[in-house]
């Protein structure tokens, strides 16, 4: 949906317990998968960066091997050794990494922010950063948390970048500076890494053009998450497809307005979960809607429809262990297209945590817990409601709250967000 303005969604469902539930992972009923269509509200759709218009087999491409040759790979290889010296000694002396404040939100859409070339711009991931390789042996660089056993990759859009003249080289440092890994792309084809670390480690990923020009038209989009790569098998409209251990990143598609697409998965009470779709920043049609659920109840914990433009994005403390359902749909069955889904578990510390909602009159809620600060905005079934501040274990809302209704708490500068809580 392309108008600046949509009714959007609000999720209302009926909840049985949210918080500190035991579910085991074989389950013994019938699945419950559903995106509960919501209730009215409206927000103003907000795209701050380029769409790139590809197809879906420009998108999907990092899935199937690259066109370029093993002697053509061999050959460029050997140019860039000869230019690896300097290129490493830039980075060794000048990418220095920043405090990351968070890692627990993802960074969705963003731009790049110079000067990067000395200090790296802190980045949270799963992350699509458009940038510029602005002049002459122009090195941009992005610091990021590394998690042990979670796979990072790092792919850059440039030959499929409509307009772009950058044939990018990409590269990852350590902290310090030292080189990990690099790759090297062409006019036809981009470049790509997957690096898996051992250690929770700051990383550093490097893009500069491989003959170290620059220009305005030397545009890229860097895309940097974690976890390995899945495709979509269907049916999983009405039985969820099983995903391995998080971080993932799905490609998929909603073939039909009414197509929906499930996913479960394990996890662990207290992990923070984060799911990021890119499509629309890609060029596909769909305009997506996303949910997170309880398959055996059908209790619905989150829902969005739109974050970064029409692409869906949301972070939350998973309230139990055992089994959840990721859903994707098209918002309003009114789209279709493909979209690359990422799913990735995290620490929520510095997350808010909620252990109390209290209705202290017709209008008014109370909610207990943890690490709130000033700014901290109460959600009722995702819709933020004005907010007071009353300690950093206290906050109070000003809504007629409805039994059963979904409360989270949303804390800034990164919208860090709770547990979901149970209203009375």
């Amino acid at each position: 949906m392309k108008k600046h303005y949509f009714k959007r969604a609000v999720a209302a469902t009926s909840i049985a317990v949210l918080m500190m539930a035991t579910i085991a992972g074989a389950q013994n009923t019938e699945d419950i998968l559903k995106i509960t269509r919501p209730q009215i509200a409206t927000t103003e759709y907000d795209r701050t960066t380029p769409k790139l218009g590809m197809d879906r087999a420009s998108a999907f491409k990092r899935l199937n091997p690259f066109a370029v040759s093993s002697q053509q790979k061999r050959t460029l290889r050997r140019k860039m050794m000869t230019d690896r010296a300097s290129a490493r000694a830039r980075t060794r002396t000048s990418a220095a990494a920043p405090s990351l404040q968070s890692f627990g939100t993802g960074g969705g859409d963003i731009f790049e922010r110079e000067p990067n070339n000395i200090v790296a711009q802190g980045v949270s991931l799963p992350v699509n950063i458009f940038g510029q390789i602005s002049f002459d042996s122009d090195v941009d660089f992005f610091a990021f948390q590394g998690i042990a056993g979670q796979q990072v990759t790092i792919e850059a859009f440039a030959a499929r970048y409509s307009g772009s003249e950058l044939i990018a080289d990409i590269a990852l440092f350590d902290e310090d500076g030292d080189l990990i890994e690099f790759d090297i792309g062409d006019e036809d084809n981009d470049p790509i890494i997957r690096y898996t670390p051992s250690n929770n480690d700051v990383l550093i990923a490097g893009i500069r053009d491989i003959d170290d020009q620059g220009g305005s038209d030397m545009d890229y989009l860097l895309n940097i998450t974690r976890g390995v790569d899945v495709d979509e098998f269907e049916p999983n409209g009405t039985i969820a497809q099983n995903l391995p251990s998080l971080a993932v990143t799905i490609f998929g598609e909603i073939d039909d307005n009414d197509d929906i697409d499930f996913y479960s998965f394990n996890a662990v009470a207290g992990q923070t979960l984060i799911v990021d779709v890119d499509a629309e920043v890609l060029g596909s049609n769909l305009d997506s809607e996303i949910n997170l659920s309880d398959p055996v109840t059908g209790v619905e914990f989150f829902y969005n429809d739109q974050s970064d433009g029409d692409d869906s994005r949301f972070n939350i403390v998973l309230p139990y262990t055992g089994r959840y359902v990721i859903g994707i749909g098209a918002f309003e069955s009114d789209s279709e297209g493909f979209y690359r889904l990422n799913a990735s578990l995290v620490s929520s510390s510095g997350a808010p945590r909620i252990t109390r909602v209290t209705k202290i009159s017709s209008k008014t809620v109370e909610v207990g817990g943890s690490g709130f600060v000033i700014g901290s905005r109460i959600e009722v079934n995702g819709r933020r409601i004005n907010t007071t501040f009353i300690n950093s274990s206290t906050l109070r809302g000003k809504v007629k709250i409805k039994r059963n209704q979904v409360v989270t708490v949303v804390s800034p500068p990164d919208d860090r967000r709770s547990n979901p809580l149970l209203a009375p």
